[in-house]
């Protein structure tokens, strides 16, 4: 490793005050999903998180295991998101999709200071109230 290209991500790095570095932090990819998932549930338009696979009653969830909507992997020292998301009928679905990407970028970005290469919008249902 390149030691110009910095150290990793969320390691506690050697202050001003002279200290060492005392050990890394790392998240879970739970944690990551959570934050994406919560950052995409504040977008008008977005119904709640889909979670592929699951039985049909547990499908949809709103903010309790919100975080199974949310596909976290990390590839080349940044962070590829899926997120999977149920939007409401009658609006625009580029515009709600953009506007998850961005949310969860800067919350992402805001939180734990990593780098995200990729959000993946996927919507996966249209909820008519």
């Amino acid at each position: 490793m390149d030691s110009a290209a910095g150290p990793p991500p969320l390691q506690l790095n050697r202050g001003d005050n002279g200290r060492t570095a005392l050990g890394t932090t790392r998240v879970a990819n739970q944690v990551v999903a959570s934050i994406a998932a919560l950052a995409a549930l504040d977008v008008g338009g977005v119904h709640a998180m889909y979670h592929p696979g699951a039985q049909p009653l547990e499908r949809i969830t709103r903010r309790a295991h919100a975080y199974r909507g949310v596909r976290v992997d990390f590839v080349e020292n940044a962070l590829r998101l899926d997120v999977y998301i149920v939007v409401e009928a009658g609006l625009n679905v580029q515009s709600i999709g953009s506007e998850v990407q961005r949310r969860v970028v800067d919350a992402v970005d805001r939180m734990l200071d990593l780098s995200v290469a990729e959000v993946n919008i996927f919507v996966s249902e249209v909820v008519f109230a």
